[in-house]
């Protein structure tokens, strides 16, 4: 069950929009909504065509140990036959960053795991399908846990360019560690990012949560987000959040810890948002899938942006 992200009025009157993503909450005064999407819909794209992609088909095993649900062993699946996807299409190295927590689901200890796949400069996988899952017993061991056979037919599509090593964006945050004290979303802590880049840069902030990307800035109070190397900049700012827009955090019933990941992109031209620029449900709601954002970011070459990321937990209290 995933957890629902709704835009809302400080007074609470009235749920203007919801969409589906792990832990977000943005409350938003109904008087801007208009002028500010309009806005937010004339920013121009600077994203050029990306270079020709290459389908590859890739299996992984995973078993069903150390505590971790059949969504989460899936899900770990998926992550490392990405990464094995861009390892044999670009010859290059993949770096995996892992973060673990543990909590009580149900009464019951689990562990939370969150991988997420670092394409080193080279390559992205931009779409992928099932071609295979299934689980099955373990070969010649009694009581063995079961193994998923996962097999994905992935696209990889190349960077463009190279890395401009001048060019960088570091990111932060107030606290990394966020409570979630119940159902109204003003009783739960907020995310500040903290953001720097080494030269003027547009910053687009995004959440990832599994396989969903949620674009938190630019938004509809805030289209436009410049950050540089005189100081460091918050999002959301403090004249913001004083007029009512706070990123809250919230987790989904039965699930009382997860790790998530902020991720800012600051590029050196102002960017369409992905999020702006999707359709469907992307467009509408900001919300879009691990696959759309990675084809985004390969439409904007190396030399042209630079990423950071920070991993963060949300945490229900007892």
């Amino acid at each position: 069950m995933t957890a629902r992200t709704r835009f809302q009025q400080p007074s609470g009157q009235r749920w203007l929009r919801s969409h589906p993503l792990g832990v977000l909450r943005l409350a938003l005064p109904f008087a801007l909504l208009l002028s500010l999407l309009l806005a937010l819909m004339v920013l121009t794209p600077r994203v050029v065509r990306a270079q020709a992609s290459t389908w590859v088909e890739v299996e992984r095993r995973v078993s069903l140990t150390d505590g971790r649900t059949a969504a989460e062993v899936k899900a770990i699946a998926v992550q490392e036959a990405l990464a094995e996807a861009v390892r044999r299409v670009t010859g290059v190295r993949v770096q995996a960053t892992q973060s673990a927590t543990s909590g009580d689901s149900a009464g019951t200890r689990i562990d939370r795991f969150e991988q997420a796949v670092r394409l080193d400069l080279s390559g992205r996988a931009t779409r992928w399908e099932t071609v295979r899952e299934e689980w099955q017993s373990a070969k010649n061991s009694v009581g063995a846990p079961p193994v998923l056979v996962l097999t994905l037919r992935v696209e990889v599509t190349p960077e463009i360019g190279q890395r401009d090593a001048g060019f960088g964006v570091t990111l932060g945050a107030r606290t990394t560690r966020l409570i979630v004290r119940g159902e109204t979303p003003s009783a739960n802590d907020e995310i500040i990012a903290t953001v720097r880049a080494t030269t003027e840069a547009y910053i687009t902030l995004v959440s990832v949560t599994g396989d969903s990307v949620f674009v938190l800035a630019p938004n509809m109070v805030t289209p436009s987000v410049v950050a540089g190397p005189s100081g460091t900049i918050e999002i959301p700012d403090a004249e913001t959040r004083r007029i009512g827009l706070h990123l809250r955090v919230t987790l989904p019933t039965g699930v009382s810890v997860r790790g998530e990941r902020l991720v800012a992109v600051a590029t050196r031209t102002p960017v369409t948002a992905p999020g702006g620029a999707g359709t469907g449900e992307a467009r509408d709601t900001g919300v879009l899938t691990l696959a759309a954002f990675n084809q985004w970011l390969v439409g904007i070459p190396l030399d042209q942006r630079a990423i950071a990321e920070l991993p963060i937990e949300v945490r229900r209290t007892p």
